[in-house]
């Protein structure tokens, strides 16, 4: 896995919308994203990577959504047939691979595993994929308890009638 800013690039057959901004995004959209790019810097500078993120999820009231990301996370590390890009922890617009990961979280989320498996398809195969699946699926069940849901789309506001 890579941490960069670097500009977009089309890896795959899958390509985001230009510019996607973190925080035009739900709030749990905003968490994952934040989540991934605080474990890479957790695992590059070697720091336990439960207690780098529980903060978030304990205030949350989901402990175990960051032991969930882990291995979310651990699996993509060690799983991917490509190098996947997680950007720096501050950059204000998302990396293709990131646009990827949250449209596979937003595709659990309303239960249509198989295009899941489509978009998981683009960095991962076999029965880890599986694997990587069913943990997403429990991350993307445990923010939508708490009310995180990660399908929401905030960059879309009803504009009243302007006499059109």
């Amino acid at each position: 896995m890579q941490g960069c800013c670097a500009e977009d690039k089309k890896v795959g057959s899958y390509n985001h919308p230009p510019k996607i901004q973190t925080k035009t995004l739900s709030p749990g959209g905003q968490l994952f994203v934040w989540s991934a790019r605080r474990w890479l810097i957790a695992a590059q500078k070697k720091e336990q990577i439960e207690m780098a993120l529980a903060h978030p999820y304990q205030t949350a009231k989901c402990p175990g959504a960051a032991k969930l990301l882990d291995e979310i996370m651990s699996i993509l590390a060690v799983s991917s047939f490509r190098p996947v890009t997680i950007r720096c922890l501050h950059c204000p617009v998302l990396d293709n691979d990131e646009w990827l990961l949250i449209q596979t979280l937003r595709k659990l989320q309303t239960n249509d595993e198989k295009e899941a498996a489509v978009l998981v398809d683009e960095f991962m195969r076999g029965a880890l994929a599986t694997t990587f699946l069913r943990a997403a699926n429990l991350y993307a069940t445990s923010l939508s308890k708490i009310d995180k849901p990660i399908t929401r789309i905030n960059f879309l506001r009803l504009v009243e009638n302007q006499n059109f």
